[in-house]
């Protein structure tokens, strides 16, 4: 459940960026810190998937 959350954040983030990035272009303040933000929610949606994987055994 957490993780679908997250992942409409997700969404909802990326469309913001693109408006913004429409809005003010690609490279301005607003767009960047959006973007980051976007970046930030990703890494906790990796982190939570990882959590709830069991890892794989090594083979050598």
């Amino acid at each position: 459940m957490v993780k679908e959350m997250v992942l409409l954040q997700i969404e909802e983030k990326r469309q913001q960026m693109i408006e913004l990035a429409l809005t003010y272009g690609f490279t301005a303040k607003e767009t960047i810190e959006c973007s980051q933000e976007l970046d930030q929610l990703i890494n906790q949606y990796l982190q939570q998937t990882r959590i709830f994987e069991s890892p794989s055994p090594s083979v050598q």
